[in-house]
């Protein structure tokens, strides 16, 4: 494979849909020496000329990320300036953190963030999605309780960039830790999101049922179908001739080449195998409960992935649990890591 790894260290982006590391004008393939917009730093261009050409499209939310950048910080400079007093401490990024929404005063800044990652998220590039991702995370640290949804949307963008192995990290914590009933939130000293490397394997069984809201639950069944796929990649690979006692080494090219998920990069002992029909059977159980479990939650959801243009335009709203009007909030956190994985979106709107 000529293409370089991607910003992860690993080369499963290349095989996802999102436009990253190239050139947006118009049919450039362009990868090297690329500059970034200077207004809202989220598309690559390899010259003037292209950025040029590509303006009557990018212009508009080009805008909307420029304006947004502006005001969030003017926000974070008046809170920094702001003396404390009865309702606002000193040094409140410090002093504050993991409290935010608590302190009134911080929640225009904390809105401005939130509004920033939603229009960076209309611009379709891993630079704009990466960059959305960290304000939502930093958000989350700096305001553990989360009363703007934010973690709602943090999975989908860790799949969208193919860093699937964070996404299922996130997804168990607040599934198992964050859902204790004697997890306390007020009480900072306690671990937050500090999962890391679990096994994206395991049978979700134990903790599907506290799986906090439907946008969870949808990106993990998107991670368990990615998996799928990377090992039946895998065992058809194997079977073509001359393959059969493939080295390890060899094995990741195949890796490197096809998969979409990049949790087999840590896995050597899955990859070494010489057969993954355990693996498969039982990811295809869980494939097919989770699938079952999103339809029991709200039997919307499946049908809105093939009308794309219709759920697109949906504005999300206030909703009842179970409602399309939950999906139009849940769609729009997640479709396009179904759609930047075409196989993955296959295979789930074959499903009965």
């Amino acid at each position: 494979m000529d293409l370089p790894p991607a910003p992860n260290g690993l080369s499963n982006r290349w095989n996802l849909g999102l436009h990253w590391g190239i050139c947006s004008g118009p049919n450039c393939h362009i990868r090297e020496n690329l500059l970034k917009c200077g207004a809202c730093k989220a598309i690559l261009y390899c010259g003037a000329d292209h950025q040029r050409a590509d303006r009557p499209r990018h212009k508009s939310s080009c805008k909307l990320v420029k304006e947004a950048r502006e005001t969030l910080a003017r926000e974070e400079a008046a809170l920094r300036a702001r003396p404390g007093d009865q309702f606002l401490m000193d040094n409140p990024f410090e002093a504050g953190r993991g409290r935010f929404w608590k302190l009134i005063p911080t929640r225009d800044y904390m809105q401005s963030r939130f509004d920033l990652t939603s229009t960076l998220l209309n611009i379709r590039t891993g630079d704009a999605v990466e960059a959305a991702l960290e304000h939502s995370l930093e958000m989350l640290q700096l305001n553990r309780s989360d009363n703007q949804g934010v973690r709602s949307q943090v999975p989908a963008l860790y799949l969208r960039l193919g860093r699937d192995q964070e996404a299922y990290d996130m997804i168990k914590w607040h599934s198992t830790f964050g859902a204790a009933s004697d997890y306390d939130w007020n009480n900072l000293d306690l671990p937050y999101m500090n999962l890391h490397d679990e096994d994206v394997f395991e049978p979700p069984d134990s903790f599907v049922k506290n799986v906090e809201n439907l946008s969870f639950l949808v990106c993990l069944t998107n991670l368990k179908v990615r998996l799928l796929l990377d090992i039946r990649m895998l065992a058809n690979e194997a079977k073509k001739r001359g393959n059969i006692n493939a080295s390890y080494e060899k094995k990741m090219e195949w890796v490197r080449e096809h998969a979409h998920s990049d949790v087999l990069y840590k896995r050597r002992d899955i990859v070494e195998r010489t057969k993954w029909d355990d693996l498969l059977g039982s990811l295809q159980s869980q494939v097919r409960k989770l699938y079952a479990q999103v339809k029991k939650e709200n039997r919307f959801y499946w049908p809105a992935l093939k009308e794309p243009e219709r759920w697109s335009a949906a504005y999300p709203t206030i909703y009842s649990v179970g409602s399309p009007h939950e999906v139009n909030l849940v769609f729009r956190n997640t479709w396009y890591s179904w759609a930047e994985c075409p196989p993955a979106l296959e295979m789930i709107l074959a499903m009965r």
